[in-house]
């Protein structure tokens, strides 16, 4: 960090009254050893003061670790810029903070692997929280200030943009400064954000270290006097995110400070917590989200960066209880899947909520929703930016949330006009289970579903779930097999082919991988058997391209295939043939679509499947010629795959015939 603490020296030379400005360097003393030591020496002691100014920030033992000429060369660029302006000056410090934020950013993410939040979120969130001078914020999961540095700009930015006396400007910006308050578990996280907030304005005092998840009392002391439970007014945060089997917090004493550290089940009062925690330790986000609601004043306003699996499935059920007996659901955002490429590929959302006063009722409230597409960079963090009517590029980023901020303000005003992927819902929309996904309130796609429903009023049809279509249907996807030590690299008696989806549904044998079923235990033997499908099944891809079908023809009859395809299994031919066709329309993908879950891949379950509405008739011949052409495409499929073998079987033929010493 040593370009840092060049920069902060090139501000403290700035802030310094003596008449000859000390940050320096000649072109004479640039080509001398000597002249770049003189020059070196002159930031070192500048350095020293910057020190002292800030000792909560620098202990004594810091110091600038290049040799000389490093330091020459980076004086020689700066010397003649002015880095620090009036603090009134939003624009200029704007540009210094970003500069340093993405100087960090690229410098710790390639050193130590940290997190940042991405800029356009955090002036989403921040926009969209709407903070002014005199509330108390709080980042609990802080990092490197960014919630901080862009709560800062914007109320910064707000207040210069008032009619008030310089006066009156000088003291509510002197209370911002004052009111912005971070904890972080990382020291060296929090001096980054200290150096952060210097290099935005000020307004470094409040960043401390700690743990969030700790006893309120054992915070540091700023923080219980200032920002300590009941106090913030608004909390922006992105906490750690726990991998996959991974980062979970299974520490008892920490588990017992939360509702969701414990385990959740469904009574007679309904979906209440046990009191056993949970053993396998639950996921920091999950925690961090109950203490900063818990945190909060009431009144106050969350906003918080979450896995977008918070959102709809059951390990993060606890968390949406908690949310909506404690708070009102303002808005949910669903970042787009490059938001924070190249770094991490979770799938991640926004949610804004305020915290419920005492006794209050939030009602049958409005819910803003919306599904950002573009994010201005693509999975390798390089920007992309917009071309204008003649297809030639601009300087403008290819984003769309300055889009859905504008939407969320009409939102507030009520005169929202709803899109594909911007729309609100009410409160009595959201399920039992407390769903909150904006895909599974998609206009077009409810849109799809409301189409089908109507279905049930035409005279002759009915409309029911796929596994009521059939007495005898069976929906599943099978146990997952342990297979590592059955692979092997060649076929012989006793191996088959075990087929993945992309194997089956790509027509890429070759790829299947190969398992010697002899050394299969008994376990792995029902195993592999409870996988086995059977002529006429048909299979669902589940897991990352969903809803992929397909159905099983004699050349797959018996075969092993994996668990990441849902089998769909009925003896009735009729039935089974019209499901074929109508699973790969519209009606059923746009259900699939509406139901997937997932932060890092998207998912389906046979449940999922299980709950499609299908139209049915009760006269048959209303669906023979769906039925019929669903028959011919399978029986084709069934010739293609005989052609395909023999036209393998023929080639080998001829080969054989034209190497000498090979038989077929």
């Amino acid at each position: 960090m040593d370009m840092v603490r060049i920069i902060l020296a090139k501000a403290q030379d700035e802030e310094r009254t003596a008449s000859l400005p000390a940050f320096y360097c000649t072109p004479e003393e640039y080509l001398t050893d000597a002249g770049r030591q003189a020059t070196a020496q002159r930031i070192y002691d500048l350095f020293e003061e910057v020190k002292r100014a800030n000792s909560d920030v620098f202990s004594p033992t810091d110091r600038i670790n290049v040799g000389p000429r490093s330091i020459a060369d980076v004086v020689v660029e700066l010397q003649s810029y002015q880095l620090v302006s009036p603090i009134s000056a939003s624009v200029e410090w704007d540009i210094m903070g970003h500069a340093y934020e993405q100087y960090t950013s690229v410098h710790l993410r390639r050193e130590r692997g940290q997190f940042f939040t991405n800029r356009l979120v955090i002036d989403l969130l921040v926009a969209m929280a709407d903070p002014g001078y005199m509330d108390i914020v709080l980042d609990p999961a802080g990092g490197s200030g960014g919630f901080l540095t862009g709560a800062m700009r914007y109320v910064r930015n707000r207040i210069m943009a008032t009619d008030g006396s310089d006066t009156a400007k000088a003291r509510q910006l002197d209370r911002l400064r004052t009111n912005l308050f971070l904890v972080e578990s990382t020291k060296r996280l929090v001096r980054v954000a200290k150096t952060a907030m210097i290099l935005n304005g000020d307004g470094h005092a409040g960043m401390t270290a700690g743990d969030s998840l700790g006893d309120y009392a054992e915070f540091d002391r700023s923080i219980v006097a200032r920002a300590g439970r009941g106090e913030p007014h608004l909390i922006l945060t992105n906490p750690p995110f726990a991998g996959v089997g991974e980062g979970r917090i299974s520490d008892e004493e920490t588990l017992s400070r939360f509702t969701v550290g414990r385990r959740w089940t469904e009574t007679e009062h309904g979906y209440q917590p046990s009191e056993d925690l949970l053993a396998e330790g639950a996921p920091p986000e999950l925690l961090f989200f109950e203490r900063c609601l818990d945190w909060l004043r009431p009144g106050g306003k969350l906003g918080i960066v979450m896995p977008k699996s918070f959102l709809d499935t059951a390990t993060y059920r606890p968390g949406r209880e908690f949310l909506f007996k404690h708070a009102k659901l303002l808005a949910v955002i669903n970042c787009h899947k490059d938001t924070f490429q190249p770094h991490t590929g979770v799938r991640t959302c926004l949610i804004l909520c305020q915290k419920l006063m005492l006794d209050e009722d939030p009602g049958d409230n409005t819910i803003f929703m919306a599904i950002s597409r573009r994010v201005g960079q693509n999975s390798e963090g390089e920007p992309i930016y917009k071309y204008d009517a003649q297809n030639v590029v601009t300087d403008d980023v290819d984003e769309d949330l300055t889009e859905i901020l504008e939407q969320y303000e009409s939102h507030k005003q009520g005169n929202l006009v709803p899109s594909q992927y911007v729309f609100s819902i009410k409160r009595s929309d959201i399920d039992a289970t407390l769903r909150i996904n904006p895909q599974l309130f998609l206009p077009h796609l409810n849109e799809t579903l409301n189409s089908i429903e109507r279905i049930d009023g035409v005279d002759g049809w009915t409309v029911l779930p796929l596994d009521q279509i059939a007495p005898d249907i069976r929906v599943f996807k099978g146990p997952r097999l342990k297979s590592e030590d059955l692979i092997v690299s060649e076929m012989a008696d006793g191996v088959e082919p075990y087929y993945t989806p992309s194997s089956m549904l790509q027509e890429r044998g070759e790829s299947a991988k190969l398992l010697n079923v002899r050394r299969a235990t008994r376990k792995q033997l029902d195993t592999i058997n409870a996988i086995r499908v059977r002529r006429g099944d048909i299979v669902i891809s589940r897991s990352g391209s969903i809803g992929r079908v397909a159905i099983i023809t004699d050349k797959y009859d018996g075969a092993i295939v994996s668990d990441d395809l849902i089998r769909v299994r009925t003896d009735d031919v009729v039935k089974r043939h019209f499901l074929f066709a109508y699973l790969q329309s519209k009606f059923a993908q746009d259900q699939m679509m509406r139901n997937e879950y997932g932060a890092v891949q998207q998912h389906l379950e046979p449940q999922h499947i299980r709950d499609l509405l299908v139209p049915w008739p009760e006269d048959t011949q209303h669906v023979a010629s769906v039925v019929t052409l669903s028959a011919d495409a399978v029986a084709t499929r069934q010739s293609l795959d005989t052609l395909n073998r023999r036209m393998a079987d023929e080639t080998l033929r001829l080969m054989a015939t034209l190497i000498p010493g090979r038989d077929g």
